[in-house]
């Protein structure tokens, strides 16, 4: 789900559920070009036991940033690692309440800390399989910390139970589809394909729907780039739906349900106090004024790699990466007027 994170606008989406949003791929089995290097294992590192995360602290005063990652887990499921088919960063600076939602593409090819270059959606599944520090969650943040030269202090891994769960409980979110859209290869529940099909305009979607908007990628015209796009517009429409008051109470009011149920399906190193305080936050937020940024064919550029077999990946533009990080992750205070309270954001997009 989107995350309790509660502090982006999305975050604050699924930060009211301790749930956090997701949208899904996976690969089951490590690809044959990966040679990854040995790394120590949790045990070796910190004796044993639980491993332990040590994310850069928040002190409720700074920006804060979150991972939210969705992997391809379903009912049933129970494989040893997952890719992360979808992976923003959710910002939100607490004293002007400017925040933002970037989405980073899947083929991006990055190194990733402790291992060779590959793909940054593998961070995740090397991390739980080769039993990194911290497990999958960890080795994703350390890689976006390094690609995108921003502290990360907290994150949310969530899968499609997860995702659907929050979105019925809520009572479905209405999302105004950019264009007409036609799937014939949606990927089943069963690991096949069906159809999918939506037209253009304003549609109100339960759980099931909302994950097949947000997970379609075959026919829109620039790919991952577009259900990136289509996956901020989701989480906006959750946002804007939490915020009314009858919604939160009856989420408040089964929180030990919502919690029993999804404890297999979401992760997430944000406590209950975080969650409440990032929740306050977000709901001040005002989704308009909602930075969003996909890091598309601006930030990156198309190249086939010199593994084998060859794999069709993008290269990010540091130059520009650099220029976007200064914009997005950084506002200009908003003046307080004479009765103490600021204005509201005029944030706009990168």
């Amino acid at each position: 789900m989107l995350a309790i994170f509660a502090f982006s606008v999305a975050a604050s989406v699924y930060g009211y559920m301790w749930g956090r949003d997701y949208v899904a791929n996976q690969l089951k089995e490590l690809p044959p070009f990966y040679a990854p290097t040995p790394v120590p294992t949790s045990a070796e590192l910190s004796g044993a036991g639980e491993p332990q995360i040590t994310l850069r602290a928040w002190d409720g005063k700074e920006r804060v940033n979150m991972l939210l990652m969705g992997i391809d887990q379903r009912d049933g499921d129970n494989e040893p690692a997952y890719r992360t088919d979808t992976m923003m960063v959710l910002t939100l600076d607490p004293l002007t309440l400017d925040a933002g939602i970037l989405s980073i593409p899947r083929d991006l090819w990055v190194p990733i800390p402790g291992f060779d270059n590959g793909r940054i959606n593998t961070a995740n599944f090397l991390g739980d399989l080769y039993d990194y520090p911290g497990g999958g969650p960890a080795l994703a943040v350390r890689t976006v910390e390094q690609m995108l030269g921003v502290p990360i202090h907290f994150y949310a891994r969530v899968n499609f139970t997860a995702f659907e769960d929050l979105v019925d409980r809520i009572g479905g979110i209405d999302v105004d589809v950019p264009y007409d859209i036609y799937d014939p290869q949606y990927p089943s529940s069963n690991y096949g394909t069906e159809v999918f099909s939506i037209t253009k305009g304003l549609h109100h979607m339960d759980g099931a729907l909302a994950l097949k908007f947000a997970r379609t990628r075959y026919t829109l015209p620039n790919g991952d780039f577009d259900r990136a796009r289509n996956q901020q517009l989701v989480l906006k429409a959750i946002k804007d739906k939490l915020k009314e008051p009858h919604v939160l109470f009856s989420l408040f009011a089964s929180a030990p349900e919502i919690v029993a149920r999804l404890s297999a399906s979401v992760k997430t190193n944000l406590s209950i106090e975080q969650i409440q305080q990032l929740a306050a936050l977000a709901v001040q937020v005002d989704s308009n004024q909602i930075k969003t940024a996909v890091l598309d064919q601006n930030y990156t550029e198309f190249a086939t790699t010199l593994t084998d077999p060859p794999q069709q990946v993008q290269i990010p533009i540091r130059s520009q990466i650099a220029r976007l990080r200064e914009t997005f992750f950084s506002a200009t205070p908003r003046p307080v007027d004479q009765t103490g309270n600021a204005p509201a954001a005029n944030n706009q997009t990168p």
